[in-house]
């Protein structure tokens, strides 16, 4: 967007015999500028107002040639809302710029009105300045306030680790199991037998013995398992913040003997 289409419409205070600054604001032509380590880099040259709203848009400011190295003389264009303005110093602070930033602001041309300014084409903020109104004509000043949007997004809050691990338990189990004993009887013989057949000798007789064999075995089973899922659950909170509103602040001043200041009146919001 050029420098055409930015001060369109705006009025040089240095040129136009019919606007000057109000009474309640500083005349900050010929003031210093300075940037964020308090370097002098040049002064204000002129002020560029929108005289729909009677409010300073730009200061052009003139460099320093020799702090900043220059080879010609060179004025820039700086929007009002990156002023700050010192009144014991009589000095104009760049916001948030150093020499390198001052340095790539565009520059202004008052003859051909070229630039590449962008910026703050859209300001709508009440300036630090303002121009005084002429009879019959109009000032405006807007008040803003500040409101407050919420909204939500998604962030990671933690994470539930599941997993599993072994543990040993020691168990006794009572079981039953059948072996084979020895039993032995004496009986009395008929002495009336033959005792043809009866020899004394040596003998023995073998008789193993069964007897059943406890054998443990284990095996794995499936006892239970857990379904692990997610689900969305509503809790209220509580979103606290301090918000600032502008409010007007109107003190009638009587500069002239018997003069009327009383007829001021303010209306209120949705008020005609």
């Amino acid at each position: 967007m050029s420098q055409l289409t930015e001060t369109q419409g705006l009025r040089s205070l240095n040129d136009d015999g019919e606007l000057q600054v109000a009474e309640d604001n500083a005349d900050v032509r010929g003031w210093n500028v300075e940037t964020n380590d308090g370097e002098v880099v040049g002064e204000v040259d002129d002020l560029l107002v929108d005289p729909t709203r009677m409010k300073v848009r730009y200061l052009t400011v003139e460099l320093d040639s020799d702090s900043l190295q220059l080879q010609e003389r060179r004025v820039i264009l700086v929007p009002i809302e990156q002023a700050q303005i010192n009144q014991q110093k009589k000095s104009v602070l760049l916001t948030g710029t150093g020499r390198t930033q001052v340095l790539g602001l565009p520059p202004y041309s008052q003859a051909s009105g070229a630039s590449t300014a962008s910026s703050a084409s859209n300001a709508v903020s009440a300036s630090p300045l303002a121009a005084a109104p002429r009879s019959g004509q109009e000032a405006r000043l807007t008040r803003a306030e500040e409101e407050l949007r919420v909204g939500k997004r998604s962030v990671e809050a933690g994470e539930v680790v599941v997993g599993k691990h072994v543990e040993t338990e020691h168990v006794s189990q009572p079981v039953t199991r059948m072996r084979e004993q020895v039993r032995i009887e004496r009986r009395p013989i008929d002495p009336t037998a033959s005792a043809s057949s009866i020899d004394i000798t040596d003998q023995e007789i073998r008789v193993p013995l069964m007897q059943e064999e406890v054998v443990v075995e284990k095996r794995v089973v499936a006892r239970e398992e857990l379904v692990i899922s997610k689900e969305m659950i509503e809790e209220a909170q509580t979103v606290e913040a301090d918000l600032r509103r502008e409010e007007f602040d109107i003190k009638p001043t009587d500069l002239q003997p018997g003069g009327d200041v009383s007829g001021a009146t303010v209306k209120g919001r949705g008020e005609r």
